[in-house]
């Protein structure tokens, strides 16, 4: 992501760039990109993420109690403390949302909205992403940006159309109505994604949020070759969540160009459980070798009666 930056971290990267290329054959751009999300609202882990190689973090302000300052310093330590290899991603509740503005201005490279039902709300969704310039309806902010300091932009170009040019907006696709105006909604102008949400669409389904057994039930696996023809027809590139899916049961995974493959709440959970099993069977292992290893000593009166009998 790194050659996408903006002319300053405070700006956005060219991720809507960065996705479009994932679909090209004529471009020698990554054919995938790969990001992490993020629901502990701590710029500790935002750094750490950061630098870890991802092209992206997807921040989640949907799911995480994150207020606009907090959301501010994320999005800002995730682009200064990558030097721009990883960019910004941010969920927020909806178009109306007060934190898409303040994600904005921050310099989120790609808002993703949830619950994308129609073309209408995908519309409303991107114009509140684009300024004027675009159509859109993008309030300027008298202070998200330094004049001569951090607003640079190419020549004969503004920040307001860099911005414009590169922040990518993302629908989720995660609902039976969703899966009907699928073809409007990526034909919406403006649209640079659709992310598949797999447990919110197996609930509008009628099926369990979770896979049961190791292969998905058939109504589900239909809505996804749906999503793919789509994504496929329109150019428009796929996200979804990688770290429930495998390789054996889930080959619809590589028709996805972006990929998350984490997310710091379970990684840590699953950090933890193994850590916790890994220490009580090192413990377990240690009390049975010492066990087989330990003699116990001979007796005094062992060892009388052995004198007694070489007398």
């Amino acid at each position: 992501m790194q050659h996408l930056r903006a002319c300053s971290l405070f700006q956005p990267s060219n991720l809507a760039k960065a996705i479009e290329s994932t679909l090209d054959p004529s471009s020698d751009a990554p054919k995938h990109l790969f990001g992490s999300i993020m629901a502990f609202p701590h710029t500790v882990v935002a750094r750490s993420v950061a630098v870890l190689g991802f092209d992206f973090v997807m921040i989640d302000a949907l799911h995480t109690a994150i207020n606009a300052e907090n959301l501010i310093q994320l999005i800002q330590t995730v682009n200064l403390s990558s030097e721009g290899k990883t960019c910004a991603v941010v969920r927020v509740r909806g178009p109306e949302c007060h934190l898409l503005t303040h994600a904005l201005d921050a310099g989120a490279a790609g808002i993703i909205f949830p619950h994308v039902d129609t073309a209408e709300q995908a519309a409303a969704a991107v114009a509140k992403v684009k300024y004027a310039y675009s159509g859109g309806e993008r309030s300027l902010s008298p202070s998200a940006l330094i004049a001569g300091a951090t607003d640079m932009a190419p020549p004969g170009s503004s920040h307001e159309i860099v911005a414009d040019k590169h922040i990518a907006v993302i629908c989720q696709i995660e609902s039976t109505l969703a899966l009907e105006n699928v073809e409007a909604i990526a034909a919406t102008p403006g649209v640079n994604s659709l992310m598949l949400g797999p447990g919110d669409l197996r609930v509008s389904l009628g099926l369990p949020s979770k896979r049961v057994g190791e292969f998905d039930h058939p109504k589900f696996l239909a809505a996804v070759d749906r999503l793919i023809q789509v994504s496929q027809m329109y150019r428009k590139p796929l996200m979804t969540v990688a770290f429930k899916v495998s390789a054996r049961s889930d080959s619809w995974i590589s028709k996805f160009s972006l990929l998350l493959t984490s997310a710091d709440i379970i990684s840590v959970v699953n950090g933890h459980r193994q850590e916790l099993a890994n220490t009580k069977q090192l413990l377990q292992d240690y009390q049975q070798d010492s066990s087989a290893a330990w003699t116990p000593p001979s007796s005094n009166s062992d060892r009388d009666c052995e004198i007694e009998e070489s007398d």
